[in-house]
C-alpha cells in the first residue's frame, strides 16, 4: 500500500470492497471500512480541509522532526483536482484538469507543467512515481484501500467508538510488522473518514503520518474553471525533473516542494 497520503487520490465512482477476508480481519471492522469506501466511491465530487503532520528526518540537526501542513482539496471525478497547501514547505498549489497538471510555488512565483493521464488516480500514481510529489490522503481515499489494508495487515480490528471534536467515531486498527494504520470513521449515515494515523517501522525507526478531516462536503457544485491554472503576472515556468530521467551534471531547478 502506498503511504503517500497528500493530496487526494479519490477515484470518484468505483470503490472496491474487501470480499476476501483474512481470519484475523474482524468482520465488524471490514463492514465499517467498506461502508466508508462505498460512500466515498459513490461521490461525483467532494471538497475537504485536511490538517496533517508527519515525521521527517532533518539532516541538519540529525534527528526526526514533526512537520505540519494544511490542505484545502477539491475533487470532481474522474479528472479534476485542485489542492491548496500551506505548511513547512511554504504556500503551494496544484491544479489538474484531466490533461495537464501544474505545481505552483506562491513564495517563489514559479510553476512546473506536466502532461498527465486522464484520471485522478492514474495522474497521482504517475506523478508520485516520476516526480516524488505526494498528495494528501491519497491512500485512504484510493478505491483499493480496504483490499490493500486487509492484504498487508496481520490484524484488522474494530477497537471501540470514541469522540473526536464532538463527533462519535468508529476506531479501526490494522497492524503488521512494518506498519500500523488507525482510522476513525464517523458513526453516522455518511460514514466519512474523520482522522487517520499511519505508523511505519523501518530500519529501527518509527515515524508517523497523521491527518484530520474537516469541512467535508459531498457532491458540491464546483465550476470547471477553478481546475485550470493561469500563471500569475511575472511567474516563471521551470522544468520539473523526473526521478526516472538519467542523472545530469546540472539538474533542472524544481518548483516548490513535495507534498504529503
Amino acid at each position: 500500500m502506498k503511504t503517500i497520503l497528500l493530496s487526494a487520490a479519490l477515484l470518484l465512482g468505483a470503490a472496491a470492497s474487501a470480499d476476501a477476508q483474512k481470519p484475523a480481519a474482524d468482520p465488524v471492522a471490514i463492514t465499517i471500512l467498506n461502508r466508508m469506501a462505498d460512500n466515498l466511491g459513490a461521490l461525483h465530487s467532494c471538497s475537504f480541509h485536511l490538517e496533517a503532520s508527519h515525521d521527517e528526518y532533518d539532516a541538519n540537526i540529525g534527528t526526526v522532526v514533526k512537520r505540519h501542513d494544511s490542505y484545502q482539496v477539491y475533487l470532481v471525478g474522474p479528472d479534476k483536482m485542485l489542492v491548496n497547501a500551506i505548511g513547512d514547505d511554504g504556500h503551494r498549489g496544484f491544479w489538474y484538469d484531466g490533461k495537464v497538471a501544474y505545481a505552483y510555488s506562491y513564495g517563489e512565483n514559479n510553476y512546473g507543467r506536466l502532461s498527465a493521464p486522464p484520471t485522478i488516480i492514474e495522474m497521482i500514481d504517475r506523478i508520485h512515481d516520476d516526480y516524488g510529489i505526494d498528495f494528501p490522503a491519497a491512500d485512504l481515499l484510493d478505491p483499493t484501500f480496504v483490499d490493500d489494508l486487509v492484504a498487508q495487515s496481520q490484524k484488522v480490528m474494530f477497537r471501540k467508538t470514541v469522540e473526536i471534536d464532538g463527533r462519535d467515531c468508529f476506531h479501526v486498527v490494522a497492524t503488521s510488522p512494518e506498519q500500523d494504520v488507525e482510522v476513525w470513521i464517523a458513526n453516522d449515515g455518511a460514514n466519512l473518514p474523520v482522522k487517520y494515523l499511519f505508523r511505519t517501522r523501518e530500519k529501527g525507526e518509527v515515524t508517523e503520518y497523521e491527518g484530520t478531516f474537516t469541512e467535508f462536503r459531498m457532491n458540491p457544485e464546483l465550476p470547471a474553471p477553478m481546475f485550470s491554472f493561469t500563471p500569475p503576472p511575472g511567474a516563471r515556468e521551470v522544468r520539473l525533473l523526473s526521478r526516472n530521467e538519467p542523472a545530469r551534471a546540472e539538474p533542472a531547478k524544481t518548483a516548490g516542494g513535495k507534498k504529503k
